[in-house]
């Protein structure tokens, strides 16, 4: 009887997580554009030369024009560099990230015939995600707090944060499991008392090395839990070979991760990514933005500061009194407090507030509060309350908000392109990079020439174009926040073009959400 059960209850949490995948794949479905840093992501794993597809040939200072099958070429994986790791590895070291999650993405590529797909990345997150559920069912395991793991699995899995970043092409769920990993292994090894095995020591390294490799954030974590395991050692007067082997295990395992990818120094010490985000201003209001964004991940209305401080203090008066009241302070504490250490650097090093940057909270904070209920509320069929809670709680964000990086804009923006296939097309914004968000519609036109207005007046090439003075007309995209308008008159007045057309113009608002380009026909 008791096998059957547990054979049930293994049944429903494979049905729990497929039901929670199939929720996330839906949203999946419905995305139709590219952040950024996404179609960074997709071009950077599988272009050997050019992992931001500039506008620029070598030797060339102005932008030249780049053919449809020239953008799909970009960013498809070519047969002869599926083994190529070396550009890889160049890719990387340009771009201030560790190579791992790129490599996965690169090997998802070929389930696509190395084409292009915006489902190339989201299959490592996908994965990423399921690893994750299966990792925080054996931390509850572990600590025997079976009765937690479906309402833990369906708060976290089903959570606008969670979900958003399956969707967001990038590493920041992988970075999350391989987090939850070095957790539940440092539990692993509380509960053994610190003694590392050869099996151990490796399945250790494995993820400290891979989650370095992964994104540098997770050092973040890692020296935390470590901090406090170390501490929970001395305090207990374990043996000094125990303490030796675990520190130097860990100084083998970052000499590695190193070793493996040494541009990772530059990338920690003279980057943006690393610690001359340290001089960062404006501290406190970034500590609220991050506030907000935890209050989106778990569907609780972030315009209302009022009910978002409330909540705030009392979850955190909860935490205070389970960490008083709990018998295994040491869990309560490894669990807490490298979170809190996290969002306060986190706030620290990041030049963008966004979600993703904290994403590694959102499992810990949804251990903490089940924590929190199961301390106080202990009659025999809690999990039953706690499911219900987790239930009402991700329907309220099913039913009312909606999972950020759909781009569902950008449909209307590729409807377009396909009218105009034939037509040439001329891409304007302000840096080197964004254009990487508009990647889809540039391989549908017969031609684009992208435009950076501040780099040495470059609409010039637009006016001056004999090849486009050649033709009727031609597609002209404007990111919304420019001055449209001076960039039009100019283009009337010192070009045969004088009529302009509005094809699309982007909703109004700060919807980040959405795809902020204007696209017009220009025409004689």
């Amino acid at each position: 009887m008791l096998k059957n059960k547990e054979n049930l209850k293994k049944i429903l949490v494979i049905l729990l997580i497929t039901i929670m995948s199939g929720i996330i794949f839906y949203f999946q479905t419905q995305k139709s554009g590219l952040h950024e840093d996404e179609g960074y992501t997709l071009c950077s794993s599988v272009n050997p030369k050019n992992g931001v597809m500039d506008a620029y040939d070598s030797g060339n200072t102005n932008p030249v024009w780049r053919s449809h099958e020239y953008v799909k070429s970009a960013l498809s994986l070519a047969p002869g560099n599926i083994l190529n790791f070396k550009a890889l590895f160049m890719n990387q070291a340009y771009d201030n990230h560790p190579p791992f999650f790129y490599t996965l993405v690169h090997f998802a590529t070929l389930f696509f015939g190395g084409n292009f797909s915006l489902y190339s990345a989201f299959i490592v997150n996908i994965i990423a995600f399921i690893c994750s559920c299966v990792i925080l069912i054996k931390i509850l395991k572990l600590l025997k707090k079976d009765n937690l793991v479906f309402p833990a699995l369906i708060l976290y899995g089903l959570s606008m944060g969670t979900i958003s970043m399956v969707l967001f092409q990038r590493m920041y769920m992988l970075l999350t499991t391989f987090i939850l990993l070095y957790f539940y292994l440092s539990l692993k090894l509380y509960k053994n008392n610190f003694i590392m095995d050869k099996k151990f020591t490796v399945q250790l390294g494995v993820a400290t090395v891979l989650g370095f490799l992964t994104q540098y954030f997770f050092a973040i974590y890692a020296f935390f839990i470590f901090a406090i395991m170390l501490i929970e050692m001395f305090r207990t007067k374990t043996d000094k070979k125990v303490i030796s082997k675990y520190v130097v295990s860990h100084v083998v395992y970052g000499a590695l991760g190193i070793l493996l990818f040494v541009p990772c120094l530059k990338h920690l010490f003279f980057s943006d990514r690393g610690l001359t985000n340290l001089e960062n201003s404006g501290y406190f209001a970034h500590i609220f933005d991050y506030l907000k964004h935890l209050a989106y991940a778990f569907s609780i209305n972030n315009s209302n500061t009022a009910l978002m401080v409330s909540i705030l203090i009392l979850f955190a008066i909860a935490t205070i009194a389970l960490c008083i009241k709990s018998k295994e302070k040491f869990v309560v504490l490894i669990t807490i407090v490298p979170s809190i250490f996290y969002y306060f650097i986190a706030v620290k090093m990041t030049s963008f507030q966004e979600l993703r940057y904290i994403m590694p909270v959102i499992p810990f904070i949804v251990l903490t509060f089940f924590f929190i209920l199961n301390e106080f509320i202990t009659f025999k069929c809690n999990y039953a309350l706690f499911t219900v809670i987790s239930i009402v709680l991700v329907s309220i964000g099913l039913a009312f908000s909606e999972p950020r990086f759909l781009y569902k804009n950008y449909k209307d923006i590729l409807n377009i392109a396909e009218e105009n296939k034939d037509k040439s097309f001329v891409y304007v914004y302000d840096n080197f990079f964004n254009h990487m968000q508009s990647v889809p519609e540039m391989m549908v036109y017969n031609r684009t020439l992208i435009i950076n207005v501040n780099n040495n007046d470059e609409l010039h090439c637009v006016i001056d174009d004999e090849s486009l003075n050649g033709e009727d007309s031609y597609v002209l995209s404007i990111k919304a926040y420019m001055d449209n308008d001076a960039i039009l008159d100019r283009i009337k007045d010192e070009s045969n073009f004088k009529n302009v057309s509005v094809l699309y113009k982007a909703p109004d608002g700060l919807d980040a959400n959405l795809a902020k380009d204007n696209l017009y026909l220009i025409s004689k």
